[in-house]
């Protein structure tokens, strides 16, 4: 389980996170949802420890962040980070040497579902091969919690299909998704529990199956509740 307690970040005087808590289960798929600017991704790189909150604790099966938890977590950030001179094969050599649990037969098969070869350069690749390599560098290391910061970012509406057919047939009930994106229609049918930022706090936290039975909605309507009037 990861515990994000009371979590503050101001960027100069601007509060990007102010007083968020909330808990993200095993094997669950979370959306964490709001208009620019909310603090989805100043979140997805708190946990990830790309930077360092003011104020909180985020715990990560029950010891608080720290390096040596590196394995636990993939982050796969909304910007491209591998070396871009090295081909696809290489990266991946980089990343076996560096992640423990690195999972090679899960890398080639991915390859193969978004018929890539791993003899490409990286940066000779198009925009949409490029975050196609990002998933799956994130889902090989194999770390019980992947973070997808706008995953569908420059990706036409044709491709996101093979990135939700990827993040269904490669995530085992041990691990948990945790996704910020603003193409809500695309991940109303896989997400579990949805977190609504509004402001840099938490304003809804809600079972997607429980709000639709009982209230009748969907994660859209429940995002027109906070953000009608912007």
């Amino acid at each position: 389980m990861i515990e994000v307690r009371n979590l503050s970040k101001k960027f100069g005087k601007a509060h990007a996170l102010n007083d968020v808590s909330f808990q993200i289960k095993e094997g669950t798929i979370v959306g964490i949802l709001g208009i620019n600017g909310v603090g989805k991704s100043t979140v997805l790189k708190s946990i990830a420890g790309v930077i360092r909150p003011d104020k909180g604790k985020i715990l990560i099966d029950g010891e608080e962040n720290n390096h040596k938890l590196y394995n636990k977590i993939s982050f796969v950030p909304d910007m491209d980070t591998y070396f871009p001179n090295l081909t696809i094969k290489e990266t991946f050599a980089f990343m076996k040497d560096f992640y423990k649990n690195w999972d090679e037969e899960k890398a080639s098969s991915m390859l193969k579902m978004f018929n890539l070869t791993d003899g490409k350069i990286i940066s000779d690749l198009s925009k949409g091969n490029r975050a196609r390599v990002k998933i799956i560098i994130g889902f090989a290391q194999n770390a019980k919690y992947i973070l997808l910061d706008e995953p569908f970012s420059g990706i036409d509406i044709f491709k996101r299909e093979e990135f939700i057919k990827a993040m269904v047939k490669y995530i085992s009930s041990e691990q948990s998704i945790i996704i910020t994106t603003h193409e809500i229609a695309e991940i109303e049918n896989i997400v579990e529990e949805v977190i609504i930022l509004h402001e840099g706090k938490v304003v809804f936290n809600f079972n997607v199956d429980e709000v639709r039975k009982n209230e009748n909605k969907s994660i859209i309507d429940k995002m027109r509740e906070v953000y009608r009037g912007e």
